[in-house]
């Protein structure tokens, strides 16, 4: 034998017979418990992606230097916009702010909310804004932008989260007293909470969950007087296309006959309100109900959302203010009383918003 040569090996028949069958049995067995485990396979992610993929899509979330986008598989569910987005023209760039929650949409793609409407321009998707307020003795409003007293705008992202089951974000945004000069002054530091879920069938969402908590703090050295005022805190703004005047002029006249004309059709109003308590956006304003839906027609269904306050809300539950003529609604302990927020402390309120489709036809007071 030359150096470097590996000797023959021989074996026995039956050996030989008695390994095939071993090696048999093994990969029989592990290729049905491969398959039996694929989608919960620990440190395959490729494996795991693909099975819940079947089961559900799952939430992420996207993040650029202009916002937050929370997705559903290859759904959109809502966006915070970091950055003001541009005005649809210059005579509203006036209105122009950031952190704010805009667009919504239902699982079906249905488009929910609204933003630089041209009857109501400074209302913007879902935000946050007091309306009448006193500080170091001035007025300001950080509801109505064209006032010039007061804004709100992005300060942070906190954290960002998403689960298949779920995503969540924490943002600050600020809410600043603006000068006759432009300067501004930060007064509420407010910290949100956004965590959202959905129910889902058959890998297809049919409601989404948005939990929406506040959390405000004063930053300054002074009191913030919240004085009492018939619409300021949460605000909402339904889709732009359900506003209309001869929606607003239907409205007006059947509130005008004290409800006593038959009540204007959904084909025309665009939109509706309904409470707890089986009332209407006239009833409604500024009750105390256990939950606040607006619906509307967007193509040949309606989207929704409904929307309750947490019980740990202090003074829960809070007044609605649900417009006469318009898509929006404003959640508002303001109502109830004036009240402050004193340096260093925090003013906290939750509220859970279900956004829903639902077909023509199934509308309801």
């Amino acid at each position: 034998m030359h150096h470097g040569d590996i000797p023959a090996r021989t074996f026995h028949p039956f050996t030989v017979l008695i390994t095939l069958l071993w090696l048999w049995v093994h990969l029989l067995v592990g290729a049905e418990g491969l398959a039996q485990t694929t989608d919960a396979v620990p440190g395959n992610a490729e494996a795991n992606a693909a099975g819940a993929a079947v089961d559900s899509p799952g939430f992420q979330i996207d993040r650029t230097a202009e916002h937050l986008t929370v997705r559903f598989g290859e759904s959109p569910v809502l966006r915070y916009n970091i950055v003001p987005p541009p005005a649809p023209d210059q005579a509203r760039e006036i209105y122009e702010r950031s952190g704010y929650i805009h667009p919504i949409f239902t699982p079906a793609g249905k488009l929910l909310t609204g933003d630089f409407a041209a009857d109501h321009p400074h209302q913007h998707g879902l935000f946050a804004a007091w309306t009448q307020t006193t500080f170091r003795g001035k007025t300001v409003d950080f509801w109505n932008q064209q006032k010039g007293s007061g804004i709100v705008l992005h300060d942070r992202v906190i954290s960002t989260d998403s689960q298949p089951d779920q995503a969540q974000f924490q943002v600050a945004v600020r809410h600043c007293a603006l000068d006759k000069e432009g300067s501004s002054t930060p007064i509420l530091d407010d910290v949100w909470t956004v965590r959202v879920g959905a129910d889902v069938r058959e890998g297809q969402a049919t409601e989404y969950r948005i939990e929406f908590s506040i959390a405000q703090t004063n930053v300054t050295e002074a009191p913030l007087q919240i004085e009492e005022y018939h619409y300021g805190g949460i605000g909402f703004r339904g889709n732009n296309d359900w506003y209309s005047e001869a929606g607003a002029k239907a409205l007006t006249k059947f509130a005008r006959s004290e409800r006593a004309d038959p009540r204007p059709p959904l084909s025309v109003t665009r939109h509706r309100f309904l409470t707890s308590e089986g009332a209407d956006r006239f009833g409604g304003n500024h009750t105390r109900p256990e939950w606040t839906e607006l619906f509307g027609l967007v193509g040949d269904g309606l989207a929704a959302v409904r929307v309750s306050g947490s019980p740990d809300n202090a003074d829960h539950p809070h007044p609605v203010r649900l417009h006469p003529t318009k898509p929006y609604f404003s959640i508002s302990p303001c109502y109830l009383g004036a009240f402050q927020i004193a340096p260093g402390e925090t003013y906290r309120a939750s509220y859970q918003f279900v956004v829903t489709d639902r077909p023509e036809g199934s509308d309801r007071p």
